[in-house]
């Protein structure tokens, strides 16, 4: 989604409304997000692609750990189906596989401890 910046103009003095402030908007393109095909083949690992996973999903909520239970299968078998179109490399297969194990370590980690101050 673009983002917007607005630029305050002074108008020019002659103009009687000179202390109000005019708005121009320039639209800037997002931030270029890294995909599978940014990626060496022969040098790219699993870490490499949840950490590309972890870096997509920023800012949005896991599921819990029911949801996931109850679409695994699903998951599962839309990837089957994806590798049975033949269309499907095998950079894009390992990165949806990095997608179910982002979700699964998600719920693994322990949760951070509470600070309690006494």
């Amino acid at each position: 989604m673009p983002r917007s910046v607005a630029i305050l103009i002074p108008r020019v003095p002659s103009n009687p409304d000179c202390f109000k402030p005019s708005i121009m908007t320039e639209t800037y393109p997002p931030p270029y997000r890294r995909t599978v095909d940014d990626l060496d083949p022969e040098s790219v690992t699993t870490d490499t692609l949840v950490a590309m996973v972890r870096s997509h999903r920023k800012g949005e909520a896991y599921p819990t750990p029911e949801q996931l239970l109850h679409n695994l299968p699903v998951v599962l078998r839309a990837l089957c189906d994806h590798v049975l179109t033949g269309q499907a490399t095998a950079l894009d297969v390992a990165y949806r596989i990095a997608s179910v194990i982002d979700a699964l370590e998600d719920h693994a980690r322990p949760p951070e401890p509470a600070r309690r101050t006494h």
